[in-house]
């Protein structure tokens, strides 16, 4: 997740600046206008009207958790027809200038986050509205795992209950974030959120910089990756909602909030709404590099 206005934006960018793109972009016979994102796994980069490369921002230590991310898109695409919306898929693999380099298929749509810049009135309610439905639909790619946890991070934690993995998987990242956040219990944490009947497919990343829109409809869901979980499918509307609030979406507003809440209420999933926004601040405390989420996210537990 980045949250910066400026990554809407590829142009605001200066990819010459830095010397490790730069170096991918030339082996690949693109320039600067080929940006069309980064975050904090990769950089895409449009290659054609058809193709962009995925870039990875580290070297080739991240074999591991792109393949596994590679076999993952591959069993949800088995799924695909079950949703309403494009996901991506890796159609070759390449090593280039030291970095591990995915090609996939183009998408359609804009990201939301910038879509959010222009929409006012209905249209904007719609866009939330359908953001928030696409949210809710990725529980129905219809992935199978006997264990709730993390899917493609090397060092997975993958436990017999939700809730074990949602007080693992907290604690990790606030022993990342700092002394300040020492007093938070993450079994509390945890404990807060429902157990599910079973493990359904969790984005956990799926914030409007990771959905493309056109018109009034979301038309691809992107960056399943480290994020991506095996858990309660529930999280991922509850934590759309959240991820509207304008330190992490800056185009959204407190408009777009109540549209969401809305939502929540129509679902039935608005008491979950409090406990679901403190235990993503634990999960993303671990940002320290990123000063606009790790604030939000002391501004969630610390208070």
């Amino acid at each position: 997740m980045t949250n910066h206005c400026a990554d809407m934006d590829p142009t605001a960018v200066r990819p010459s600046d830095d010397a490790e793109l730069a170096d991918v972009m030339a082996a690949l016979g693109v320039g600067p206008d080929a940006l069309l994102g980064r975050g904090g796994e990769a950089w895409v980069l449009a290659l054609d009207e058809e193709r962009v490369a995925r870039v990875s921002r580290g070297g080739l230590e991240n074999a591991v958790w792109i393949s596994a991310r590679t076999a993952l898109l591959a069993e949800m695409a088995r799924h695909a027809q079950t949703v309403t919306f494009a996901i991506p898929a890796v159609v070759d693999t390449r090593i280039v200038a030291g970095h591990i380099v995915t090609v996939e298929p183009r998408l359609p749509g804009r990201p939301l986050i910038e879509l959010l810049c222009e929409a006012v009135g209905a249209v904007r309610v719609a866009l939330i509205r359908a953001y928030l439905d696409a949210a809710a639909l990725i529980g129905d790619l219809q992935i199978d795992r006997p264990w709730f946890g993390d899917l493609c991070t090397p060092t997975a934690i993958q436990t017999g209950n939700f809730r074990s993995y949602l007080a693992q998987r907290a604690a990790r990242s606030l022993r990342m974030a700092g002394q300040d956040f020492d007093g938070i219990d993450p079994v509390s944490l945890a404990a807060a959120l429902p157990e599910p009947a079973r493990a359904r497919l969790v984005h956990l990343d799926a914030w409007p910089g990771n959905m493309l829109a056109q018109g009034q409809s979301i038309t691809a869901v992107i960056d399943f990756g480290a994020a991506t979980i095996m858990g309660d499918r529930r999280l991922d509307p509850l934590t759309a909602a959240i991820y509207l609030e304008q330190p992490i979406t800056p185009s959204a507003n407190d408009g777009d909030l109540a549209v969401a809440m809305r939502w929540l209420r129509d679902q039935d999933l608005a008491q979950h709404h409090t406990a679901a926004r403190r235990w993503i601040a634990a999960y993303w405390s671990f940002a320290t590099d990123d000063v606009a989420l790790h604030h939000w996210c002391r501004s969630v537990l610390l208070d």
